[in-house]
């Protein structure tokens, strides 16, 4: 298995049959990365930014 060498968050499926916890390679400010679930194969969009953080910067 590949393992990242840069920074990265731990996010967690929401799948409700799924709940697999999985690390996702932390990006530039601002800017957004679809990941997949290794597990169920669900996808997100991360990291998910209020309403209130778009705007403000």
């Amino acid at each position: 298995m590949a393992r990242l060498v840069r920074p990265v968050w731990a996010i967690r499926c929401v799948q409700s049959g799924c709940r697999t916890l999985f690390e996702v390679a932390q990006t530039e400010d601002g800017k957004q990365q679809e990941v997949v679930c290794p597990n169920c194969g669900e996808h997100y969009v991360y990291p998910i930014y209020d309403e209130n953080q778009e705007n403000n910067g």
